[in-house]
C-alpha cells in the first residue's frame, strides 16, 4: 500500500518490498543475466535444433532465450514439478522431472542436444563434477554447454575451475577466463 509522509510528503510503500526473488528489479536482473547468456551462445551456435535448460524451474530461460532462437527446441529438466507447468504453458517441449545424474534421465537423453545450459546449476548438486560429465553425455559431439555459476575458479577443486574441468573432460572453453559465464563445445573426445 503506498503512504505518504504528512511532515515531508514522501510517498512509500508500507509494507515496503522485501528483496526476494518476485521483487521486480530481481526479476529484471534475472532477465537481463538470461538474455545476455543467450546471446553468448548465438555467437558460437546460432541456430541450434535442439536445447535442454537443466534445473529450469519455470522455464523462465528458455522463455528468455527464444528471443534468440525462434526456432530451436527448448526441453526442460527439473527436480521438481514446476517443470511440467512449464510444459503446460508451453516454455518447454518436453519436461522431464529429475536430476541430469539419473541414470534413467541419461540414457534416455544420451546424444540429444546441440545445448544444455546450467544456469546456477552447479552451486545447488552435490557433485558438480558428475553434473558436468552428465551433461556433457547428453550433448551432440560438437555441441554446446552453457555453464553460468557465481565464481566458476572457485566451483571445484581444480585451480582453473569449471573451466580446467571442462578442458580436462576434452572440451574446449570458448570464453574468457574472466567471465562468469562458460561457453565449452564438446570435443570428438570428450569424456562422457
Amino acid at each position: 500500500m503506498l503512504e505518504r509522509c504528512l511532515a515531508c510528503g514522501h510517498g512509500f510503500r508500507n509494507p515496503p518490498l522485501e528483496p526476494g526473488p518476485e521483487h521486480p528489479l530481481v526479476r529484471a536482473g534475472v532477465r537481463l543475466r538470461h538474455g545476455a547468456a543467450a546471446r553468448a551462445v548465438f555467437r558460437r551456435c546460432p541456430e541450434p535444433e535442439s536445447w535442454l535448460d537443466v534445473g529450469t524451474g519455470d522455464a523462465d530461460f528458455p522463455h528468455a532465450a527464444r528471443a534468440c532462437f525462434p526456432y530451436t527446441s527448448f526441453d526442460g529438466l527439473d527436480p521438481t514439478h514446476r517443470v511440467l507447468r512449464a510444459r503446460a504453458v508451453e516454455r518447454v517441449e518436453e519436461a522431464f522431472v529429475g536430476r541430469l545424474t539419473d541414470p534413467h534421465i541419461q540414457a534416455r537423453l544420451r546424444g540429444r542436444y546441440d545445448v544444455v545450459s546450467l544456469l546456477q546449476q552447479l552451486e545447488r548438486v552435490p557433485d558438480p563434477r558428475a553434473e558436468l560429465r552428465a551433461a556433457l553425455h547428453v550433448l551432440r559431439p560438437g555441441g554446446h554447454l552453457l555453464v553460468d555459476v557465481a565464481d566458476p575458479r572457485r566451483l571445484l577443486v581444480r585451480p582453473a575451475g569449471v573451466r580446467g574441468e571442462l578442458a580436462a573432460l576434452g572440451c574446449t572453453v570458448l570464453t574468457g577466463a574472466r567471465s562468469r559465464r562458460v561457453v565449452a563445445r564438446k570435443g570428438p573426445g570428450s569424456a562422457a
